[in-house]
C-alpha cells in the first residue's frame, strides 16, 4: 500500500483524532469533580488493613497506595453503608494510626501519622507543582521493586520528566542502571542490558511478547524502543533476574511495558501537550538544489485521556495519541586508515594486522577521507486505546488494549569520498601531503516507513489465595522503503590535499585544503545507478496462562505457579532491485557550491539529480546489470517461521521475612527457515526449507530475605537461552562487489547465513542488597551479576584473496564461550527538603567486565575482552527542583556511556565500536494559568558529537557525527 502526502494525512489523522477526543471533554470533566463527593454504597468485613484498603480503592473507584511497613500487622474494623469517598477513608483508618494524603488527580497516599495525629501539608510532602499528579505512579514504582521476589528496576510514566519530544520508552529506560542507549541520531533507538546485546533482550506489553523485523526486516530480535511511546504505559519495568514464571528467551533482561489503567486515577484525567521544536542544525537544506525539506522547525502532540463511567464506575478507557514531525539534519566526517612501513610505504593489510607488523613505522595517514551530510524528516503518528471492566463485588477483571505506531523518514544523503594515494609527503607526527587519487559524490535517498501494531486481551480472576491470568494478543510490524542511489566519481589531475590531526586523541585525521581547481575540471563519469525496494512483514500471536497459589507478597507458607505459553512467530524478508549500465558522462550534474559542512574544511560537491523524480526510464540495462538485478532481487529474500511452546512449574515458601521460590520451564522451540537457493549463478523462485528444534529445561532457584530494618537481600540462580536471529539462519551467501574504489577495503563481500546455529544458553547469578530510607522514599540499591555462555553468537569477518580479488566474508558463528560480569550501584531519593525546595535526585552507576572466546578467520583460539554491547562504565544522575513560587519546576538529566564494542573484525586492528559520550538533557516548566503550563526543553545541551571507533583497543577515531540542539516549547493542558 503506498500512502501518498504523508504530511497531509497525518494532520488530518491528528484533528481527527483531536476532535473525537475534546468533543465529550467538558462533560466528563464536570462528571469526574462531582466524584469525590458522591455518596455510594461501600461494604467492606473485618479483615486485614491491607485487604481493607485495596477493597476501598475498588468499591470508591480511586487509587490508594500504602507500604507494607504501615499497615502491616493491622486490622480493620467493618465498614458498611453509604459514603462519600472522604468519609469512607477517614472511617476506615479512624484508631488506626494512619492518615491519608490526596493526590492531585485521583489516588490516596497512606502512611503513618505525625505527632499529634494530624498532617500539615508542606513543601517536602507535597511540592505545589502540576508534575505532583504523577507521584502515586513513582510510589507505586518504589513498593513493587521493593515487594518484588525478582530483582528488577522499573521507571514511571511521567510526561515532565520523559525528556524529549519523542518521549519514547528508550529515553526513559537509560535512566536505569545498566541500561546502555544505542542511538540514533540524538535518541537511543535500542538498549543493551548488562552489557548484552538487544536482540538478547525480551520485550512484552503486559507480559506479551513484541514483534521486531529489525532494522531493514532482516528480523533481529531488538525491539526498537524509539518507535514505542512511553505515553501508553503507566510504567516499564526491567526483571533482571529470572524465575520459572518468566519467559526464557532473555539474557540481557526481560522489559515489560505495563499499560495505563483507568482504574489509576478517580475519574475524568487528561494530560494534554502540543509543542513546537527548533533544531539548531541546519546542514545541506537549502546548499543541495533539492527542495521540500525544513531546515529547522517541526511540531507535535502528545495526549492522555482516561475516564471511568458505568452506573458503579466499573468501566473505563484509556486513550493516548501522538504526532510528531521533527528534522534531523545531522553531518559526519570519517578517515580510512593506512600504515606505512619503516621505509614509507603501505604495509599490506589484506591478511595481517599491520599493528602487530614488526615493520609498522607506527604511523596512521588517511586512505580516505568523507563526509556525509543528511537533511532528513521524520513523521511519527499513531495512537492507542484501552477498555477495561471490573464489575463491583467480583473477583473479576478484563481489558482489551490495542495500538498502532507509524514512524517514516524523508531521508537525502550526499557524501564526498576523497580516496588517497600510499604516497605521504612532507609527513610529521600528525600532518603531511597525499594525492588524491579519486573522488566519489554520492546521494542516497530514503523513504523508510515503519509501523507498530498490536491488540491484546486479558482476563484477571482471583479468589482468596488463588489467582488465574489469562491473556492472548497479536503484535505485527511492518517494514518499507524505497531507495534511489547514484553515484559518481572523477579522477583528479596532480591534485594533493594537506591533512592534520591524529585518531588517538579522540578526533579524526582531517583533510584541510586542496592544491588546486582540478575537480572542476575533471570529467565526472557514472559509477553506480540504482533503485531498491525494500519490505519486511512480522507477526506473532500469543496465548499465555498463569495459576498463582498463596505467592503474593503479604503469603506465608506454601505456595505455587504453574502455566503455559504459547507463540509463532512468522518473517517475511522481500527486495526487489534494478541495477543500470554505468560509465556514461555526468559531468552536468556535478554542483560545485562553497557550502562547507561543520568540522569539514572542503567547498562540498553535491550530485544534482532528485532520484526520485529521476528519468531512469532513459538508463541502459545491459544482460549484465539485468542479471545482477534479477540475482540481487531474489538472493536476499528470506522466510522464517518460528514456534514456541512453554511450560513451567515453579514452588514458593514463605516464612515471615524470608521468601524460597525452585522452579523449572521447558522451552520447546521448532523452527523453519525458506532461503533462497542458487545454481549456475542464477537465483531459483522456489525456497529450500531448513527445519530445525531445540528444548531446553530452564531451572531456577531465587532467596529473598526482607530484614525488619528496610533491607531487603535477593540471591538468584538462574539458566536461560538466547535466539538467534532469523536472518542469521535463513540468509543465503550474497556476493556484492564493486565498492572498493569508493570504501577503500574489499573489492568484493560475502553474507551468509549458518542454519546450524546453536542458541545461545547462559548460567545466571544474581545477588542484590536493597536499603530504602526516610519513610521508604529514598533507596540505595547494590546489584551484582554474573553471567556465564555458551554458544554464544558472533560475525566472524575474513580477508581472502581470490583469483587477484579481494574479498571481505562475514557469517555468524557460535563461540566457545562468553562470560560478564558487573556491579550496579542505585541511589533515589524523591523528597530532598533543602533549603526550603523539595528535589527529587537519582544517580546509578554500573562497572561491568566481560570476555569472549572464539575461533577467528586464521582458525585460531581468540580472546577478547569485551562482549558486543558492553561498555566497561555507565554513570546516569536525574535531578528535579520543584519550584512552588511558580508551580512549576527544573529537571535535568546527564549521561554517560563508556566506549563499546559492536563488530569483531577479522583481526584485532579492525574491530569497531561507539565511542564513549556525554549527554545532558534539560527542561523546565511553570504555570501560567489554572490546570495550564508552559514547558521549556533542550534535548542534547551539550552538543554531544558521536564517534565510531576502532582498534584492538578501540582507542583510535574514524568518524565522528554532529547533530545540533532540539529546542522544544511545550503548551500542556491537565485536567483532573
Amino acid at each position: 500500500m503506498r500512502i501518498k502526502n504523508t504530511k497531509a494525512t497525518s494532520l488530518s489523522c491528528v484533528a481527527l483524532l483531536s476532535g473525537t477526543l475534546f468533543t465529550p471533554f467538558n462533560a466528563w470533566a464536570a462528571q469526574a469533580n462531582a466524584g469525590a463527593t458522591t455518596a455510594i454504597p461501600v461494604h467492606i468485613p473485618a479483615q486485614s488493613m491491607i485487604s481493607a484498603l485495596d477493597a476501598l480503592g475498588q468499591q470508591m473507584h480511586m487509587m490508594v497506595v500504602y507500604t507494607p511497613d504501615a499497615v502491616k500487622n493491622l486490622k480493620a474494623h467493618a465498614l458498611n453503608g453509604v459514603f462519600t469517598q472522604h468519609d469512607a477513608i477517614s472511617q476506615l483508618l479512624a484508631g488506626s494510626g494512619l492518615q491519608p494524603i490526596e493526590k492531585p488527580g485521583g489516588g490516596l497516599i497512606i502512611q503513618k501519622a505525625t505527632a499529634g495525629g494530624v498532617h500539615k501539608k508542606t513543601a517536602r510532602d507535597e511540592p505545589k507543582d502540576a508534575e505532583t499528579i504523577f507521584s502515586v505512579g513513582h510510589r507505586y514504582v518504589k513498593a513493587e521493586k521493593r515487594n518484588s521476589n525478582i530483582v528488577m528496576d522499573s521507571i514511571a510514566y511521567d510526561p515532565y520528566e520523559n525528556l524529549g519530544g519523542n518521549s519514547s520508552i528508550a529515553s526513559s529506560l537509560v535512566l536505569l542502571p545498566g541500561v546502555t542507549g544505542i542511538i540514533n541520531g540524538d535518541e537511543p533507538r535500542y538498549v543493551s542490558l548488562r552489557g548484552i546485546s538487544p536482540d538478547l533482550n525480551h520485550t512484552t506489553v503486559d507480559g506479551l511478547t513484541m514483534a521486531s523485523i529489525g532494522e531493514t526486516g532482516s528480523g533481529t530480535r531488538r525491539v526498537n524502543l524509539q518507535d514505542t511511546p512511553v505515553e501508553m504505559t503507566s510504567r516499564t519495568n526491567i526483571y533482571k533476574s529470572f524465575t520459572a514464571e518468566q519467559s526464557g528467551d532473555a539474557i540481557g533482561g526481560i522489559i515489560d511495558m505495563i499499560p495505563m489503567s483507568a482504574f489509576d486515577h478517580k475519574g475524568f484525567y487528561a494530560h494534554l501537550d502540543g509543542y513546537g521544536i527548533y533544531s539548531t542544525y541546519k546542514g545541506s537544506v537549502g546548499k543541495n538544489g533539492i527542495g521540500g525539506y525544513s531546515p529547522h522547525f517541526g511540531a507535535g502532540e502528545k495526549s492522555n485521556i482516561s475516564y471511568r463511567f458505568g452506573k458503579e464506575k466499573q468501566f473505563g478507557i484509556v486513550i493516548s495519541s501522538r504526532y510528531q514531525e521533527r528534522v534531523t539534519n545531522q553531518t559526519g566526517s570519517s578517515s580510512g586508515f593506512q600504515y606505512l612501513d619503516k621505509s614509507g610505504k603501505a604495509l599490506d593489510t589484506s591478511t595481517v594486522d599491520p599493528m602487530t607488523n614488526k615493520n609498522w613505522n607506527g604511523k596512521m595517514t588517511p586512505s580516505s577521507y568523507s563526509n556525509s551530510d543528511y537533511a532528513n524528516s521524520v513523521t511519527t503518528l499513531g495512537g492507542s486505546g484501552k477498555l477495561e471492566w471490573r464489575p463491583v463485588g467480583t473477583n473479576i477483571k478484563a481489558s482489551i488494549l490495542g495500538w498502532t505506531y507509524r514512524r517514516s523518514e524523508n531521508s537525502m544523503g550526499d557524501m564526498n569520498v576523497y580516496n588517497l594515494k600510499n604516497t605521504v609527503q612532507n609527513q610529521t607526527d600528525n600532518s603531511g601531503t597525499v594525492q588524491v587519487n579519486s573522488l566519489y559524490v554520492r546521494r542516497i535517498q530514503n523513504t523508510y516507513a515503519r509501523n507498530s501494531n498490536g491488540i491484546m486481551g486479558r482476563l484477571d480472576w482471583n479468589r482468596d489465595r488463588h489467582a488465574l491470568a489469562i491473556r492472548a494478543g497479536y503484535t505485527w510490524e511492518g517494514y518499507s522503503n524505497y531507495q534511489p542511489l547514484e553515484r559518481m566519481r572523477a579522477y583528479p589531475t596532480k591534485l594533493y590535499a594537506d591533512y592534520s590531526g591524529t585518531a588517538r586523541n579522540g578526533d579524526i585525521i582531517r583533510l584541510n585544503s586542496l592544491s588546486n581547481s582540478a575537480l572542476q575540471s575533471a570529467k565526472w563519469s557514472a559509477y553506480q545507478m540504482q533503485q531498491q525496494w525494500r519490505s519486511a512483514e512480522e507477526g506473532i500471536p500469543t496465548v499465555r496462562a498463569d495459576y498463582t497459589y498463596n505467592t503474593d507478597y503479604r503469603s506465608r507458607g506454601f505456595g505455587l505457579a504453574a502455566g503455559f505459553e504459547w507463540r509463532e512467530l512468522s518473517l517475511a524478508n522481500n527486495i526487489s532491485m534494478q541495477e543500470y549500465d554505468t560509465g556514461f558522462d555526468m559531468t552536468q550534474y556535478a554542483n560545485f557550491t562553497n557550502y562547507v559542512p561543520s568540522k569539514w574544511n572542503l567547498p562540498y560537491v553535491f550530485l544534482d539529480a532528485d532520484g526520485r523524480k529521476f528519468d531512469w526510464s532513459s538508463l541502459k540495462q545491459g544482460k549484465s546489470k539485468l542479471a545482477s538485478s534479477i540475482y540481487d532481487s531474489k538472493i536476499s529474500n528470506f522466510r522464517y517461521k518460528e514456534e514456541v511452546v512453554d511450560g513451567y512449574l515453579s514452588l514458593h515458601y514463605a516464612l515471615k521475612n524470608t521468601v524460597f521460590i525452585a522452579g523449572v520451564r521447558t522451552d520447546d522451540t521448532s523452527y523453519s527457515a525458506y532461503t533462497p537457493t542458487v545454481s549456475n549463478s542464477i537465483v531459483s523462485d522456489n525456497f529450500s526449507k531448513k527445519n530445525g528444534s531445540y528444548i531446553n529445561p530452564l531451572p531456577s532457584f531465587d532467596v529473598v530475605h526482607r530484614f525488619p530494618w528496610k533491607m531487603n537481600i535477593h540471591a538468584a540462580y538462574s539458566r536461560s537461552i538466547g535466539r538467534p536471529t532469523p536472518s542469521n539462519i535463513a540468509q543465503a551467501e550474497n556476493v556484492t562487489c564493486g565498492t572498493a574504489d569508493e570504501d577503500g577495503g574489499a573489492a568484493c563481500s560475502i553474507s551468509r547465513g549458518n542454519p546450524n546455529l546453536k542458541p545461545r544458553k547462559a548460567h545466571n547469578f544474581d545477588f542484590s542488597i536493597d536499603q530504602y530510607f526516610d519513610h521508604s522514599r529514598g533507596m540505595v540499591s547494590l546489584a551484582f551479576f554474573d553471567k556465564i555462555i555458551q554458544d554464544d553468537i558472533y560475525t566472524l569477518r575474513n580477508l581472502s584473496m581470490q583469483d587477484g580479488v579481494l574479498y571481505n566474508t562475514s557469517q555468524p558463528m557460535n563461540a566457545t564461550g562468553s562470560n560478564i560480569h558487573g556491579l550496579e550501584l542505585s541511589v533515589l531519593d524523591r523528597s530532598v527538603s533543602l533549603w526550603g525546595q523539595f528535589f527529587d535526585l537519582s544517580m546509578n552507576a554500573t562497572w561491568m567486565q566481560g570476555n569472549m572466546k572464539y575461533v577467528n578467520s586464521s582458525g585460531q583460539q581468540t580472546r577478547i575482552n569485551h562482549m558486543i554491547y558492553q561498555p566497561d562504565v555507565l554513570v546516569n544522575g536525574a535531578v528535579t527542583w520543584h519550584i512552588p513560587a511558580i508551580e512549576g519546576g527544573l529537571r535535568a538529566t546527564a549521561t554517560y556511556t563508556d566506549k563499546y564494542l559492536t563488530s569483531i573484525g577479522s583481526y584485532a586492528s579492525n574491530n569497531q565500536g561507539q565511542g564513549a559520550y556525554f549527554m545532558m538533557n534539560m527542561a523546565f516548566w511553570h504555570k501560567v494559568y489554572k490546570n495550564v503550563s508552559f514547558r521549556y526543553e533542550v534535548q542534547n545541551l551539550t552538543d554531544t558529537r558521536f564517534s565510531n571507533v576502532i582498534g584492538n583497543k578501540l582507542q583510535y577515531t574514524n568518524n565522528t557525527s554532529y547533530l545540533g540542539r532540539g529546542i522544544y516549547f511545550h503548551v500542556v493542558l491537565n485536567s483532573f
